[in-house]
């Protein structure tokens, strides 16, 4: 959904958005509710975003599925540019403009701007249960539910160790 700059009255502009969209075997479903208000130069998205996500579990493959509510506070620049770079070569970011998103100068497209934060609060690493033992490397049965049927192979070299216990 683009937003137009010039639809922010004083008043401000009322967001209610539901949409989904997938990554890979990742699923999302979104939904918003906020505003978007002037703040100066800048423009301020302020709101609520239910995330419901569905992955395979990293671990095991089993699906996995999350529900996650956050506020969101997202500060966007319509410079339509990044910020210039120094003579030194760093970017000339303050605080400030580091949690900035730029954008054209006359609208932004606020499903791009929650696809960006809906990655980001999804764990890094996506589990089914916390104790999850995955697959096996040699038969592939989960470990969760199966007994694995590999028969394991010692190194001779160390066979002599395995008499020690």
């Amino acid at each position: 959904m683009i937003i137009y700059y010039e639809q922010v009255h004083d008043e401000g502009f009322i967001i209610d958005e539901a949409f989904s969209f997938a990554e890979g075997d990742d699923k999302f479903d979104i939904k918003f509710s906020g505003r978007v208000d002037k703040a100066g130069d800048a423009y301020v998205v302020t709101g609520r975003v239910n995330l419901h996500f569905s992955c395979p579990c990293d671990r095991c493959l089993e699906p996995v599925n999350m529900d996650i509510a956050e506020d969101l506070i997202l500060t966007l620049s319509p410079l339509g540019e990044y910020p210039p770079i120094q003579a030194d070569g760093e970017e000339g970011l303050s605080d400030e403009e580091a949690g900035m998103y730029v954008t054209p100068k006359d609208h932004f497209d606020i499903h791009e701007l929650l696809r960006e934060e809906a990655l980001l609060l999804v764990p890094e690493k996506r589990l089914c249960r916390e104790d999850c033992k995955g697959i096996c490397q040699g038969c592939g049965a989960s470990l969760n539910t199966e007994k694995c049927t590999c028969t394991k192979k010692t190194d001779e070299r160390w066979a002599a160790l395995d008499k020690l216990k």
